[in-house]
């Protein structure tokens, strides 16, 4: 219970210290309020500027959905396996919802009124990068349930932990001293990548030693959760989304691509989880 309690006030700390230090990082390019409506759909609800619609359905869509799912397996309070992986998506759906609302929805609203140039982040999307880290770090607690055990399993979530305070303070680094990268999607990326490396090892190690349904069914996670962010990049380079909106005014943008993948990642993840016998 103490655990938890420390745990807890250092989430609410770290979020207060985001707002503590505001964010005056200016998008790089430069771009003023006007010209970045101009490159992008929008429409106006009263007062309230709501950028990229179809991108904002989308990623509240996932955000809800990843939510729903997190919560009917949070319920399953006496199997530990399903309880942590309900609490990861819980907080993976909070994070998105947050994204959503400033990479998307609010994100004029948030980085651009009231500003001669755009800024580049919020601290709607900071507290997204905190929460999806918290998220990821209960996601190697949920996978060591079954694949680690003893000293292994108190060692390896030791080193999730420990590496979730690294990325904390990266992240509060970035915020207050301005250093653009530490704060993007991409340093996030980085870091987290080995989490999931871990995870792809783990479950293939003890689908080498006891062929079964739960494991086999987390590999495929995991590689759909690379080739996601694959093909995410590659159409984010690719000039693609650009063309569509300047050729014929059509939206989606790399983002969407990440989240229709995600969608899709999450009601895997769910079957698996649900749907696979899992004691403890």
């Amino acid at each position: 219970m103490k655990k938890k309690i420390i745990a807890l006030a250092g989430f609410i700390v770290v979020l207060i210290l985001f707002a503590i230090f505001p964010v005056s990082i200016l998008a790089n390019p430069l771009i003023t309020p006007g010209e970045y409506l101009d490159s992008i759909p929008y429409i106006e609800v009263g007062n309230i500027i709501i950028i990229t619609p179809s991108s904002t359905f989308l990623v509240y869509l996932l955000g809800v959905i990843t939510i729903i799912f997190g919560v009917k397996l949070f319920k399953k309070t006496h199997n530990q396996t399903k309880y942590l992986w309900g609490l990861s998506l819980i907080l993976w759906g909070i994070g998105t919802l947050l994204a959503g609302t400033s990479y998307q929805g609010l994100g004029y609203e948030l980085k651009c009124e009231g500003q001669a140039y755009c800024l580049f982040t919020s601290w709607f999307e900071l507290a997204y990068l905190f929460i999806t880290a918290i998220s990821i770090t209960v996601m190697a607690y949920a996978v060591s349930v079954k694949a680690l055990h003893g000293d292994d399993k108190k060692f390896y979530r030791n080193l999730s932990v420990i590496g979730l305070l690294t990325y904390s303070a990266t992240l509060l680094l970035g915020v207050a001293a301005e250093i653009y990268f530490l704060i993007t999607y991409e340093y996030f990326l980085i870091f987290f990548v080995l989490y999931f490396i871990s995870f792809f090892v783990l479950n293939i190690k003890r689908y080498k030693r006891h062929a079964n349904d739960l494991d086999k069914g987390l590999i495929i996670v995991w590689l759909m959760m690379l080739a996601i962010n694959v093909v995410y990049f590659i159409y984010f380079y690719s000039g693609i989304p650009e063309g569509l909106y300047e050729n014929y005014q059509i939206w989606f943008s790399a983002n969407d691509i990440l989240h229709v993948g995600l969608i899709g990642w999450m009601i895997y993840i769910y079957y698996v989880i649900e749907k696979v016998e899992i004691k403890g």
